[in-house]
């Protein structure tokens, strides 16, 4: 009898360390992987760079391309809408002899699902003087494997 019951605790405490075990790793793999926000900040800045050579190239169906199919530039929404709105904005800055956008990232953070980027913007006249600034929040998700935007909002 004591040899069963001896069998059974240890069956007992087999499975209990086998379903403490299972857990963790389920848990683990639910888990979003780790973020280098370093490397995400440096590739970052390359696509706010992309962004700012389209506008410069008064290019709005690329600027669009930036982002997610959900995305947002304030309250305005969808690929067809976006690109009117750049439009009008690069008409506009070309008629206020500021052609020219840059961005510079201030911080970025994210919380496993988006990565936050604030930052500040310059627009400049041709010969690269700054006519005014401002300030950024942009929301990015992960979308076909790059940072899309999901919400660009200026401060």
């Amino acid at each position: 009898m004591n040899s069963r019951i001896t069998t059974l605790l240890v069956l007992l405490m087999v499975l209990l360390v086998n379903s403490c075990e299972n857990e963790t790793s389920a848990k683990n793999e639910a888990e979003p992987a780790e973020i280098d926000l370093v490397k995400v900040r440096i590739l970052l800045q390359e696509l706010d760079d992309q962004f700012s050579k389209s506008f410069n190239n008064a290019d709005s169906v690329a600027i669009a391309e930036h982002y997610s199919i959900d995305g947002t530039f304030g309250s305005i929404k969808g690929k067809d809408n976006l690109i009117s709105a750049w439009g009008k904005s690069i008409r506009y800055a070309n008629e206020n002899g500021t052609p020219n956008v840059k961005f510079k990232i201030s911080s970025v953070s994210n919380d496993g699902e988006f990565v936050v980027e604030i930052g500040s913007f310059e627009f400049s006249d041709i010969n690269n003087i700054v006519k005014s600034t401002g300030k950024y929040l942009v929301v990015r998700k992960l979308e076909d494997g790059k940072w899309k935007m999901y919400r660009d909002i200026g401060l």
